[in-house]
């Protein structure tokens, strides 16, 4: 029941945010008044807001919420509770440039955030850039940033934090600044089949009391797409490979601490499809499943919860979105996520570190807009002026 009204909460939060983006839909169009013109360049605001329920925050493992649930060790926890409702806010601003002969240029700066009904520690905000180069014959390159700054992983348990006075926790805060880089290239390889390469670089700066988790990601990933099948369909594949490198050591310079370095593929695949449409409306579908396996490269025999240890993960999203052009956009969503940690024969008898399993279940609702637009002829013309 507490559940519930926790969900029924959300649902009333989510209605009152639509009515105010209704009146922002109302109202910019008329104050922007953009022209109306072919080509040229144009200036879009993207509103969206969402409201999962998250049965998992933290993504703990079984064990991990029983001792939770118990209360006898509150030391270890920051959070209320381990479900909560979310509230994630997004804006966008889009600026395209139609520059001729199928040739095109966008840049688009979006924030976005999470928050938490019961566990305001956990929120965060983030940051994001993408610069879109369009060619002819569907050829494409994207270059894209995200700056996430303190995100919460968890308490952790800190041996080299002396507790003064007696009776302080060792377990400490975790949490680290997230950086994102990327850059990939797509374009049509056969007739309604397109290929997509990229690189992504993640770098993770952990707070004092865990520089030993700070790390570097690389990832290299190829996507194979196929378009305009029935139903105005698309289905895609992807596979990749992501190798993570941690300092493995903190401030003391002692190789004693924990070694998070790990690597392994990752595959998956995608589909989406419209199920209906009407003169004023669009019904779509869209799936996702994409699995992983990390190994775990730590050399330190004491490492007992990361040496030996393999991980194995599956994700899947679904969404069914309700559409109606130009503006608007409703979609229900759920997302699973499983993890299975195999941890060395050195990790304590049944423990389940690692493990976890997490749903979310919500709706979104998306407003978009050009608010300003101008035609190349224009352009030209006040060029002259």
């Amino acid at each position: 029941m507490m559940r519930m009204r926790r969900l029924a909460g959300g649902w009333l939060g989510l209605a009152i945010l639509a009515v105010a983006l209704v009146s922002a839909g109302v109202a910019l169009p008329i104050l922007a008044r953009p022209t109306e013109a072919a080509g040229g360049q144009n200036l879009d605001l993207g509103i969206g807001i969402s409201s999962p329920y998250d049965d998992n925050i933290l993504q703990y493992s079984d064990a991990q919420l029983l001792v939770f649930d118990s209360g006898l060790k509150p030391q270890q926890f920051s959070i209320k509770s381990s479900d909560d409702l979310l509230l994630k806010p997004t804006v966008s601003l889009t600026w395209e440039d139609a520059l001729g002969r199928r040739r095109s240029r966008s840049v688009r700066l979006r924030w976005s955030g999470e928050f938490h009904k019961d566990n305001a520690t956990a929120d965060f905000r983030s940051y994001g850039v993408q610069w879109r180069e369009s060619f002819s014959k569907e050829r494409r390159l994207f270059v894209s940033g995200l700056w996430l700054p303190g995100y919460y992983l968890r308490q952790l348990y800190d041996e080299d934090f002396v507790a003064a006075p007696p009776g302080v926790s060792k377990y400490r805060r975790a949490e680290f600044d997230l950086g994102i880089g990327s850059i990939s290239w797509r374009q049509r390889i056969a007739r309604k089949t397109r290929a997509q390469i990229g690189y992504q670089y993640e770098h993770r700066a952990y707070n004092q009391d865990f520089l030993e988790r700070t790390s570097k990601t690389h990832q290299g990933e190829l996507e194979i797409e196929w378009y305009q099948l029935p139903a105005r369909g698309t289905l895609s594949v992807h596979g990749g490979y992501r190798a993570s490198d941690a300092k493995a050591v903190d401030a003391d310079g002692i190789a004693d601490d924990p070694d998070v370095s790990y690597h392994g593929p990752i595959v998956g695949l995608g589909w989406r499809a419209e199920l209906a449409r009407g003169n004023k409306w669009r019904l779509a579908a869209d799936l996702g499943y994409e699995l992983g396996s990390r190994s775990y490269t730590s050399s330190l025999v004491s490492d007992k919860y990361h040496y030996n240890r393999d991980d194995v993960s599956n994700t899947v999203d679904l969404g069914l979105r309700y559409s109606l052009p130009p503006h608007w956009t409703l979609r229900a969503l759920y997302r699973f996520d499983n993890n299975s940690a195999s941890l060395g024969t050195l990790a304590p008898p049944g423990s389940d570190t690692g493990s976890y399993s997490e749903n979310q279940i919500g709706l979104a609702v998306e407003w978009s807009s050009s608010v300003w637009r101008q035609s190349r002829d224009s352009a030209v013309q006040e060029g002259e002026q």
